[in-house]
């Protein structure tokens, strides 16, 4: 998709919501195969309908290698989240942002599971990620249907996002936000709540650091709170204690509730039947589990237990 079949999409008319990162005000121009800022002549391809701020963002190169292996790992992400998992974070995480009325952010938003269930709520959407894989896959999984709203896909760092500020009328973060260094975590914030309008909501989740990992700890594993290594690859990455988790956010935004969410662990159950030969109570409980078992989840939240054994947290926020 070019930039003229861009602004002819119905995706198109979100471009308004972007400018400049460099100045954060500048709004952008169509030219040729690219956005222009008519400040400072800055360049932003466009490649197949996604609009590109990278080469003007200058990652490190520990960011271009993380980049890189976020491409690579695209062909196989979603098979870690699809059946119970999928059941228990999405709904969690959308249903936090309410029913806004205006463009919702999607930051972070990997191959597309949120920005998916996003467009249940009919209002238009940018998805952002810095790996142009995931992209191509969240546009493919959001292409245009009957009554769809629309979706702009935007390749950028979380930490100088390209928008108008007071753009947006809600935000998620879903599994992002853990995999930042402290002085990057307030950087992102910081970002999103200037793209954000004042009193907008806010979704986001963080690993926590709960009675498991606490316990690996104790045994010796030095990175059971805070490694370099994730999934076999060069991914930093802390888990927050409620406390930790909720000063940071306390910072830039005003926190209506924090709880702790994937508190069944539905698949390692299923695994342990498995070990035990009973591969068709193994799959039977698991169905059940993503069928209607996964609702018990969403009551636990309201629990203590939540925040113990919880894999992640999940914060709603708002835009002061």
């Amino acid at each position: 998709m070019s930039v003229s079949e861009l602004l002819a999409s119905p995706g198109g008319r979100l471009i308004e919501l972007l400018c400049c990162p460099h100045d954060g005000a500048s709004p952008l121009k169509p030219d040729g195969d690219a956005l222009v800022c008519p400040a400072c002549a800055a360049r932003y391809p466009v490649r197949d309908g996604i609009v590109s701020f990278l080469p003007a963002q200058a990652l490190s190169e520990q960011d271009e290698r993380e980049r890189a292996m976020r491409d690579d790992e695209s062909s196989w992400y979603d098979a870690m989240f699809e059946g119970y998992t999928n059941a228990v974070e999405v709904p969690t995480a959308v249903r936090r942002v309410g029913q806004p009325t205006g463009p919702i952010l999607d930051a972070g938003c990997g191959t597309g599971r949120i920005t998916e269930a996003l467009l249940a709520l009919g209002q238009p959407i940018v998805s952002v990620d810095y790996s142009e894989a995931c992209l191509r896959l969240t546009a493919k999984r959001t292409a245009a249907r009957a009554g769809a709203p629309p979706v702009l896909a935007v390749q950028s760092d979380l930490r100088a996002l390209p928008f108008q500020p007071g753009a947006f009328a809600a935000a998620t973060c879903i599994e992002v936000y853990s995999q930042f260094r402290a002085p990057d975590r307030r950087r992102v914030l910081d970002e999103i709540a200037k793209a954000l309008a004042p009193g907008a909501p806010f979704s986001i989740s963080a690993f926590n650091y709960n009675l498991i990992f606490k316990l690996w700890k104790l045994r010796g594993n030095a990175g059971a709170q805070e490694g370099e290594h994730m999934l076999g690859g060069d991914y930093y990455y802390y888990r927050f204690t409620k406390a930790a988790f909720r000063r940071e956010l306390e910072a830039v935004f005003d926190v209506e509730g924090l709880v702790g969410t994937r508190i069944i662990p539905a698949r390692t159950l299923a695994e342990g039947l498995r070990r035990l030969r009973l591969r068709s109570a193994s799959d039977r409980f698991l169905a059940y589990m993503v069928e209607r078992g996964h609702r018990a989840d969403f009551w636990l939240e309201r629990t203590p237990l939540s925040g113990q054994v919880g894999f992640f947290w999940q914060a709603t926020a708002r835009r002061r």
